[in-house]
């Protein structure tokens, strides 16, 4: 086992790290969107302000749905009343409360630009106003489609952006970038994209990567089918390479399963990027359209969640999203291959003549089924356009004329808002309707929203609220309480975190059987939920397993007494904190485990203590340091125990933080002593050397994180305490903490 270097000093204490920054995170905004609005003013001018204005008022829950009214030509629609619409919500009827018509007001550009201006003054004509967001994804563009996308994104705010619109500019490839914040100016909107358009793509998974791998693809079916087989679907027996059998199927079913992990992955990077935008934007007035520049990205079931909350969050927030493919229009055959590429069709035709358990790669016929689609590589981002009321552009050269399509968007559309007839918060999801009475036209919108409490959504997906929804009307009855073990500690990064490990019986894991590979799989679900004592939701981590075992595996697991599962959360101030562990697995069956993390709450003046962990396990770090990881130092990595119980035999780490240390205003250092007691009931059984703090390791910093082993052949089997006391000699303050253990 590793001990930390120089720990073991005569008082048997080391002083790991101190960090200057604040680690209380102000809590998320609660606001729920849509809003009331204020019953229908008479005048339309009038109504519209007023629509515009209640978008920054919280009353009570109202649904707003941006209506698009174009005719058999594609042109918008205007001189369409309240009374020639109809609104469902699940089908139900709902009653229009707000009915504001289009505001269409066309003003010319003008040579001078007005100043620039991330705010919108009390005495602007909102109306007027438009915000409109450029997105380029860099992870999934190719070099001449960016520079494609940026230059009719500059002829774009020559032609149609309008002197009062407000233009913001983003960019992703590993993560969200701001490459000009919202502006009226539209010279520096223009060199921001001329910027843009010079960079090099880039991400997690490029689409020059992702094109390289499905050529490798590509020329293995290749070589497997023979030319003609893979062109025209003939019987692959009959081709020179014989049935897909053997080291290249193998091989095959393994660059698949790197495509799709890695689209996966930049998948997950997109969405949350976009929903980042999109919950920013909740106090913006009005509605908001947001463009993405992307070539897509392939269709990744994996990130459902991630993907449902970008359109709950854009829900919310009046946004919609708009894709534009930049590549332009596509050919049949690769541009950089000679190989025949496949089509959609092709894929389906091999994927049936794959026997009902090959799997190469981790991946069988049916995973394989999931990621195709006519549209494979714009299904996901398509489906966000689409729920959120824009649309997506692909196959197209005249990137202009979409912009121009979307910019009619953001100023000829109908507002429509109702209150809900049905009010619970269920976490489901809501379909809206809304049918045009008079014929001849196509109406489109945002196709729904999530059930989620206001003040929730910004903290949770809508499959955790489902789940949460479910416990607490009894729609979910849990089969049994898993074990939880959590404490709240320091991070590096100066934040606070709670790591947690859930313990729950491989029993419980109902695996589905694979009889032609010897391949077990089951997944789970795990949400984690903190909570305050008074009941009021702080904080929830999502996080979904796939297990997949083959048989020996499978045995292994099973002779093991539980499977532990662990994860984080990151707590926004020092309190204690009620945990609730849920689990949903893939059968349908839900545990739920219930936990309070008892910390003294902060006080005006400190010091502070976090919670005490316990642990038997310490080891050298290896690899780069997560910042936001409590339990990782910079040369040592802690582990969390399934349970607090340990054999005699061991050696515990004990660990705690220190913040907020006052110092005293004439030696500018701290006056700390520091009393550490090992109880069995209220009985000292074991007093540890006390320690008196009078420096911190950089003056400037208030905190502290403290580590000490001590052995427990000493003591005997049963319940003991471990007791942290600090004393304050500047403030005069007491702190105490404790952790109950267990000696096996």
């Amino acid at each position: 086992m590793f001990r930390p270097p120089e720990s073991r000093v005569s008082s048997g204490w080391l002083i790991l790290a101190t960090f200057a920054i604040a680690f209380a995170l102000p809590c998320p905004r609660t606001e729920s969107r849509p809003q009331t609005v204020n019953p229908p003013p008479q005048n339309a001018e009038t109504q519209a302000a007023a629509a515009q204005e209640a978008s920054l008022k919280v009353e009570a829950p109202s649904v707003i749905a941006d209506v698009i009214v174009t005719d058999k030509k594609g042109q918008h629609a205007s001189g369409l009343a309240a009374e020639d619409f109809r609104v469902y919500e699940d089908e139900a009827p709902q009653k229009i409360v707000t009915f504001v018509p289009p505001v269409i007001e066309a003003a010319p550009p003008t040579a001078e630009p007005p100043p620039a201006g991330p705010t919108v003054k009390r005495g602007l004509d909102l109306t007027r106003v438009r915000f409109i967001t450029l997105v380029m994804d860099l992870g999934d563009l190719q070099p001449a489609s960016v520079k494609r996308a940026t230059d009719a994104a500059i002829q774009y705010l020559e032609k149609n952006v309008a002197p009062e619109d407000y233009v913001a500019i983003y960019w992703i490839d590993e993560s969200l970038h701001v490459a000009v914040p919202f502006t009226r100016d539209k010279q520096q909107a223009a060199a921001g994209l001329r910027k843009l358009g010079g960079h090099v793509p880039g991400g997690r998974f490029s689409v020059q990567a992702r094109q390289e791998t499905q050529r490798e693809i590509d020329d293995l079916l290749t070589s497997i089918y023979g030319i003609q087989a893979a062109a025209t679907l003939i019987d692959p027996t009959l081709a020179a390479g014989g049935h897909s059998s053997g080291a290249s199927s193998r091989l095959l079913g393994t660059l698949r399963a790197f495509l799709w992990t890695q689209s996966t992955i930049q998948a997950r990077a997109v969405f949350v990027a976009l929903r980042a935008i999109a919950q920013s934007y909740a106090d913006i007035p009005g509605r908001k359209n947001v463009v993405v520049f992307s070539e897509g990205f392939l269709h990744s079931p994996d990130v459902k969640a991630q993907m449902a909350a970008v359109i709950d969050a854009a829900n919310r927030s009046n946004v919609a999203f708009y894709v534009i493919d930049a590549a332009g229009l596509q050919a049949g055959y690769g541009a950089l291959s000679s190989s025949v590429e496949q089509t959609v069709n092709q894929e389906f035709y091999q994927m049936a003549m794959e026997g009902p358990g090959d799997n190469y790669g981790g991946y069988n016929k049916f995973d394989w089924a999931q990621r195709l689609g006519t549209n494979i590589q714009y299904d996901d981002l398509g489906q966000v356009a689409s729920a959120t009321g824009g649309f997506l552009m692909k196959n197209q050269n005249d990137l202009l004329d979409g912009l121009g399509r979307i910019d009619s968007d953001l100023r000829e559309f109908y507002t429509l808002v109702y209150q809900p007839t049905n009010k619970t918060y269920d976490g489901s999801f809501r379909k809206i309707r809304v049918e045009l009475l008079k014929p001849g036209y196509h109406v489109r919108h945002r196709l729904g929203y999530w059930a989620i409490p206001p003040g929730q959504e910004t903290i949770m997906t809508p499959a955790a609220a489902q789940l949460l929804a479910g416990l607490a009307t009894g729609t979910l009855k849990p089969a049994f309480a898993p074990q939880v073990n959590a404490a709240v500690l320091l991070a590096p990064n100066g934040q606070l975190a709670a790591p947690v490990c859930v313990s729950i019986p491989p029993s419980s894991v109902k695996f589905e059987k694979d009889p032609k590979q010897d391949l077990y799989r089951a997944g789970l679900t795990l949400v984690l939920v903190g909570r305050e004592s008074t009941g009021r939701l702080l904080t929830v981590h999502q996080r979904f397993l796939n297990l997949q075992f083959d048989k020996k595996q499978l045995a292994e697991f099973e002779r093991k007494g539980s499977l532990d599962i662990n994860a984080r959360l990151v707590i926004p101030k020092l309190e204690p904190i009620n945990l609730e562990v849920i689990l949903q697995f893939s059968h349908g069956a839900v545990a739920l485990g219930r936990q309070t993390v008892a910390v003294e709450a902060a006080k005006p003046s400190g010091p502070h203590l976090t919670s005490i962990l316990l642990s038997n396990r310490i080891e050298a770090g290896t690899g780069p340091a997560d910042p936001s990881d409590p339990l990782r130092g910079p040369n040592y990595q802690l582990y969390m125990p399934a349970q607090p119980r340990f054999p005699a035999s061991d050696k515990l780490t004990v660990y705690f933080g220190l913040l907020d240390v006052p110092v005293s205003p004439t030696t500018h250092r701290p006056e700390l002593r520091l009393s550490f007691a090992v109880k069995s009931g209220a009985k000292a059984v074991m007093t540890l050397p006390s320690e008196q703090i009078v420096a911190l390791p950089k003056a400037s910093e208030n905190r502290l994180l403290v580590l000490k082993q001590f052995d427990l052949r000493e003591l005997r089997p049963g319940p003991y305490t471990f007791e942290v006391t600090v004393e304050d000699q500047v403030t005069g303050g007491v702190v105490s903490q404790m952790a109950k253990f267990l000696v096996e």
